[in-house]
């Protein structure tokens, strides 16, 4: 079967990421992480292909990093890489949860050259931190606001038509959302997701994955042993005859 223009379900969601993650050799633990977060992103209606593959593709080409570093600002917190490369999202979006877990939102915690910042949103989601507004300006020039208002709905304001999604490359700001603070986007082009809604549309459609999957496929195939005359002599494999 093609494996371009599939539909497969949250479960696989969580077995294939899991699995791409541990194929650029993030440990276990993050790639789960990394799961989760996909399974936020395609409950919510999008592609998580989309956002996942840059950050795959950076680890495996060692353009970013899963090193991270931690310094007290003036006015919050500040997470970066210390090595001279791009601060993976798949590390950046799980550092995020733990930050605000153990610091709440006291102070504003700044993230910098993130590759996959919907990574890092969708991490925040799918741990169901809310009150929170997550910004940032990719290298596109295009200006992002997403509002994690509670547990019922959130929203994307946008200064373009440019997909959240394929947005790259950014620092990020993470700070409390405040209802009346009014956005600094001027035009911008509000899009609000109702969570409920979403999730039970992903339940009854499935996840649907478009061009870029083979690739993400094919990461997760790095975690695949290949058979051999010894490996089914010691029982590896489903048998020809079904005796269960």
């Amino acid at each position: 079967m093609s494996k371009n223009g599939l539909t497969i379900s949250l479960n696989e969601v969580l077995f294939y990421f899991t699995r791409a993650g541990f194929g650029v050799n993030a440990s276990i633990g993050v790639s789960e992480d990394f799961a989760r977060s996909n399974i936020w992103i395609a409950q919510n209606g999008f592609d998580p292909s989309e956002c996942s593959l840059l950050a795959l593709d950076n680890l495996d080409s060692q353009t970013s990093s899963l090193s991270i570093q931690f310094e007290k600002t003036g006015d919050g917190s500040h997470l970066f890489c210390p090595e001279d490369k791009v601060l993976s999202a798949i590390e950046a979006s799980v550092s995020c949860v733990d930050w605000l877990e153990f610091n709440g939102l006291d102070g504003d915690l700044k993230l910098t050259n993130v590759d996959s910042p919907l990574l890092v949103v969708s991490a925040l989601g799918a741990n169901q931190c809310t009150g929170i507004q997550v910004s940032w300006t990719d290298k596109s020039n295009n200006h992002y606001e997403v509002n994690l208002k509670d547990d019922i709905e959130w929203e994307i304001i946008s200064s373009s038509e440019a997909p959240i999604e394929l947005s790259n490359y950014a620092d990020i700001h993470i700070s409390a959302f405040d209802v009346n603070n009014k956005t600094s986007i001027s035009n911008g082009k509000l899009k609000t997701l109702n969570i409920a809604e979403e999730r039970l549309k992903t339940l009854n459609n499935g996840v649907n994955v478009g061009d870029k999957w083979p690739e993400i496929y094919e990461y997760f195939s790095r975690c695949l042993v290949k058979s051999s005359a010894e490996s089914r002599a010691s029982g590896a494999g489903a048998g020809l005859v079904d005796t269960d």
